[in-house]
């Protein structure tokens, strides 16, 4: 009951904090990096991109971004008592790094595919360094902080 328990947890936490660091970080690229500029209703917007505000957005970012962090949570369950065994630093930046490189660097429809199969005129340079940046910033906030949540709500899982 308690493997149950401690995996629920960390499935639970995992999604929350991805989808509290997604958002987050998608306020810091709007807002500091500029990708305000690539969003509807932006004169610059990309044709392929939906405004942050509208109604559809809205009501799918928050479900979208829990299962997303569900799937994540998924996939590294089986390693989690290896992670945590790392410490609070490098047991973090590798969860980081599996989040960053799969979710988005080598993803299907990620970092590498658009600049295979995009135009560089619909999948500008600066656009492509903010999302890194975001992205970036959101699974170093993830990594450390499913870190304390692990200690926090599973530390009894890991002695």
């Amino acid at each position: 009951m308690l493997h149950i328990k401690s995996i629920s947890k960390f499935v639970i936490g995992f999604s929350i904090l991805h989808s509290i660091t997604y958002f987050f970080a998608g306020i810091i690229a709007q807002k500091v990096l500029g990708a305000s500029e690539f969003y509807p209703p932006s004169l610059y917007a990309l044709s392929y991109l939906r405004d942050p505000l509208s109604t559809h957005v809205q009501m799918l970012f928050m479900p979208a971004q829990l299962i997303r962090g569900m799937l994540f949570a998924g996939v590294l369950l089986p390693f989690r008592k290896r992670i945590f065994e790392l410490g609070q630093v490098w047991g973090g930046l590798l969860i980081t790094a599996i989040v960053f490189v799969f979710g988005y660097l080598a993803a299907s429809g990620g970092l590498i595919e658009h600049y295979v199969y995009f135009t560089a005129e619909s999948y500008p340079l600066k656009f492509a360094l903010i999302t890194l940046i975001e992205i970036l910033i959101q699974t170093l906030l993830l990594g450390q902080l499913v870190m304390l949540w692990e200690r926090r709500f599973n530390g009894d899982y890991y002695k």
